[in-house]
């Protein structure tokens, strides 16, 4: 049976995006990108016009499941605040659309995508590239990093 697992990496200026199938340890990429916002835009609108697009993308891509990157709280509070907006812009808009999304660390992801759970942006760009089997890790970053979110919920759910 062929699972559809929707990846976010959510932000409030950009949502990076993936769709991966999973047919047993058959992985196949079907699609990757970024949602992207005007930053001309008042705040609220830009975090409404992200709400409106995500809604429109899980509607088109008919994930069976989604995951999506837990919150990560650095040391700057503003940005952790932030970060905390653009999860909730995409828990709605995953709602919204009957879907409740796995949630998972930062350093979860990048263990599932190369071993380490400290692992640069370029050894998790080059390992999701080697395991799904493409030339070169999807553009922009934040569909890398969505790839990754998705491939870390197939990994978790074969263990089940």
């Amino acid at each position: 049976m062929v699972i559809r697992v929707l990846g976010l990496d959510p932000g409030t200026q950009r949502v990076g995006f993936a769709l991966l199938a999973a047919n047993g340890s058959r992985l196949q990429l079907i699609e990757a990108g970024a949602l992207c916002a005007n930053k001309r835009l008042p705040y609220a609108k830009r975090l409404g016009a992200l709400y409106s697009d995500l809604c429109a993308l899980i509607t088109r891509l008919a994930p069976n499941e989604a995951a999506i990157e837990a919150a990560f709280v650095g040391i700057n509070a503003r940005s952790a605040l932030k970060i905390g907006e653009g999860r909730g812009v995409a828990l709605a808009a995953l709602a919204n659309c009957g879907l409740t999304p796995a949630e998972y660390p930062p350093a979860t992801i990048k263990r599932a995508a190369t071993g380490k759970g400290a692992a640069s942006k370029q050894q998790v760009a080059r390992m999701i590239a080697l395991q799904l089997g493409l030339r070169e890790a999807p553009k922009p970053e934040d569909a890398t990093d969505a790839c990754a979110v998705a491939l870390c919920h197939t990994n978790r759910r074969k263990g089940r």
